[in-house]
């Protein structure tokens, strides 16, 4: 296929670095596209277009502590739990889970909640941390509340 950027080169297919701005971010990620051997302009292939955003997604999620796709789907299949099983384990809909495994960017609770029902040692930790929190007197109304050292 011709370049529609420079109309000179030609376009094939290649993995290559793509840069895109997610959610105000500048990432770059290696993607399948379409790339001008003349110019370098890069063009997403439709079909690649839903695998592209898994990625930049996937990147921004590492970049800011919380689960990738890939390792939602693994929680969740290392539990044996459907998407629908899953979605009724943590409270929400299927709809979500789905969307989470395709890419769609959790917020930080939910993902701390898929923290907590996955992994037996981060669920461990809070109910230590739970208990210890209870175990201390609770401060009068209106006075500024800071953490106290274990």
């Amino acid at each position: 296929m011709k370049c529609i950027e420079c109309g000179k080169g030609r376009l094939k297919l290649r993995t290559a670095d793509v840069a895109s701005t997610f959610r105000g971010e500048n990432i770059s990620v290696r993607a399948h596209v379409e790339v001008c051997n003349n110019c370098g302009f890069q063009l997403v292939r439709p079909e690649d277009l839903g695998e592209l955003t898994r990625l930049l997604a996937d990147e921004y999620r590492r970049r800011h502590g919380l689960l990738t796709s890939a390792q939602i789907r693994e929680r969740r299949q290392k539990l044996r739990m459907s998407q629908e099983a899953f979605a009724g384990y943590l409270g929400v809909g299927v709809a979500s889970v789905k969307r989470w495994e395709l890419g769609l960017v959790q917020d930080k609770a939910m993902n701390e909640l898929m923290l907590l029902k996955t992994d037996a040692g981060k669920a461990e930790d809070h109910v230590r941390t739970l208990r210890r929190m209870l175990r201390q007197p609770a401060e009068p109304p209106g006075r500024k509340v800071t953490a106290r050292p274990a």
